[in-house]
């Protein structure tokens, strides 16, 4: 039996994530545009497969180990990944038996001389004569688990979760977190875009927080550049069009100067420049060569003010003068624990000691670029994760060497914010990805 184009495709875009350390988005993006002209039914399973098998693998992995002698973690990449996409066809799809073993075991025969073909086979086969996942304590008795294995997340993180924002509410972020992401835009005109969209026949509706954001559903980029006819657009979630606002919207229509110290893809930079009236300036800082040099042409070909340096943002800035910017944005290096619902594979990598390291980078980079804040001026530290150690306990280190929260910006939609006047966006409650910023001054 030959593998069909759509689980071939799956396959190799899983194992470069499992044993390459790839993104699965650009991993399928590219292993789709490499296989041309793929009829879009076998599209479609190749992206179900991928982004379920990666949601799920930890679920999968406790419903395979009854059956494997070894653990899974022991095995060679193409074996594991083999043994979760088969199982991921039977538990969560309902594929019939002799398609995903068959299928799956062709699809192992095609790499490392097969060697692990038949091990699959066994496994598989025993797995589809008793299909089921263990199932999770009770919430009530041992909330951590419950999430944790209900939702094939790490304990740790469950554990995190729970402590933090309770069991009810960790197990409904869990939940969302294995949900698709819809395709949300940022327009400078929004409404003229909105009406392109929708005389093109796709379903777009306004975001519901951002005067800037588009919501769409089963569309694609493409369709949406079609559609748009030349209007510009970027791609850009939700959270992250508010976490711009959430820094400088005060300065929305006036001439100011802003500093975006973490600046690559963009994104922010860019809506920063687009908020601003003509005559102001926003600095790009941006550590890697290769990313500076990329925004500072995608800047030049949007006709926008920005300023890229290629700089380190937790030492001084060459050419940047003290107390001259009029805010001041820290769009920090995370463990991105908030984009979960796009990059499943995270979860499978990251560790608590990540959250240390991050956090401690974090600081340093917000002791760092705070002296480039005029007095009074907002200084803003925000990231796309979701945990204590990057969130919380950053804006408490900074309250206790001497700065203070600054109030968020008028009009800003109170469900975005919690008690203390931070941001904090959740995909169970917003639907959008996760973030968390708070504002600063001194």
């Amino acid at each position: 039996m030959s593998a069909t184009a759509g689980r071939r495709i799956a396959f190799e875009v899983l194992l470069r994530v499992e044993a390459g350390g790839a993104y699965a988005s650009r991993a399928l993006d590219a292993a789709l545009a490499q296989a041309g002209a793929v009829d879009p039914r076998e599209a479609g399973l190749a992206t179900e497969l991928v982004y379920g098998t990666l949601r799920r693998a930890l679920s999968l992995d406790a419903a395979l180990a009854p059956h494997s002698r070894r653990p899974l973690a022991e095995l060679d990449p193409s074996a594991r990944v083999a043994l979760r996409l088969g199982a991921y066809q039977l538990l969560r799809l309902g594929t019939p038996p002799h398609a995903a073993v068959g299928e799956t075991v062709a699809l192992a025969k095609g790499v490392e001389h097969g060697r692990a073909a038949g091990y699959v086979n066994a496994v598989l086969r025993a797995l589809a004569r008793a299909p089921a996942t263990p199932a999770p304590p009770e919430l009530a008795a041992d909330a951590a688990g419950h999430v944790a294995l209900a939702e094939a997340l790490p304990r740790w993180l469950a554990e995190e979760w729970v402590a933090w924002l309770g069991p009810a509410e960790a197990l409904a972020l869990a939940r969302a977190m294995n949900g698709p992401a819809p395709l949300c835009l940022r327009a400078p005109d929004r409404d003229a875009l909105l009406a392109r969209l929708r005389a093109g026949g796709l379903s777009a509706e306004p975001a519901a927080r951002s005067p800037d954001g588009i919501v769409l559903a089963a569309a694609s980029v493409a369709e949406v550049a079609r559609a748009a006819g030349g209007l510009p657009f970027q791609v850009q979630d939700e959270a992250a069009q508010l976490v711009t606002r959430f820094a400088a919207a005060e300065l929305r229509g006036r001439r100011g100067r802003v500093l975006d110290a973490c600046a690559a893809p963009g994104g922010k930079a860019f809506h920063l420049a687009e908020l601003l009236a003509p005559g102001s300036e926003v600095v790009a800082v941006e550590l890697h060569p290769r990313k500076a040099d990329e925004l500072a042409k995608e800047a030049r070909r949007r006709g926008l003010a920005v300023r890229v340096v290629c700089a380190d943002a937790a030492r001084p800035v060459p050419g940047l003068e003290e107390a001259s910017f009029d805010a001041v944005l820290v769009d920090a290096p995370c463990a991105g624990l908030g984009t979960l619902r796009r990059h499943p594979e995270l979860k499978l990598r990251r560790s608590p000691a990540d959250l240390a390291r991050m956090a401690a980078l974090q600081r340093e980079i917000l002791r760092s670029v705070a002296r480039y804040a005029r007095p009074g001026a907002p200084l803003t530290y925000s990231v796309c994760s979701l945990s204590r150690a990057e969130g919380p306990a950053i804006a408490a280190a900074m309250l206790g060497e001497g700065f203070r929260r600054a109030p968020p910006p008028s009009g800003f939609p109170a469900d975005a914010l919690t008690e203390d006047g931070d941001l904090l966006m959740l995909p169970s409650r917003h639907g959008t990805d996760g973030f968390y910023a708070c504002r600063l001054t001194r």
